[in-house]
């Protein structure tokens, strides 16, 4: 059986096991002109963590038939 987890690991509030090296969290977004990605990247070192975020967009555009 899998085990899920629902949160994002913070090294204050909610440390992740030590095999943790790092989570991501992806959101797409649709705008009113395509999509917007964005990543959370948490990395986990010892008893701290740094984290790095990006935001991109996918731009749409409508194609002729």
């Amino acid at each position: 059986m899998t085990s899920h987890h629902t949160s994002l690991y913070n090294s204050d509030t909610n440390k992740p096991s030590a095999s943790v090296l790092k989570q991501e969290l992806v959101t797409y977004e649709q705008t009113e002109f395509g999509l917007k990605l964005t990543k959370l990247e948490r990395t986990f070192s010892g008893e701290v963590h740094a984290d790095s975020y990006t935001s991109s967009p996918i731009v749409l555009t409508p194609t002729d038939n």
